[in-house]
């Protein structure tokens, strides 16, 4: 009965672990790149003053 139990500890901790990882993996990168292309945006915006 304890080996079911700690078995289906691990199996949540994995999947835990890997919707984290999913989370980290998609959303980091995108937060990123949607900085610089603001900051590009941004600095076209102050060169030529057209929005």
């Amino acid at each position: 009965m304890v080996e079911i139990a700690d078995l289906a500890l691990m199996n949540w901790s994995r999947a835990q672990f890997a919707l984290t990882a999913m989370y980290h993996w998609l959303f980091v990168p995108l937060t990123l790149g949607i900085t610089f292309i603001i900051a590009f945006m941004e600095t076209l915006y102050v060169k030529t003053g057209k929005e």
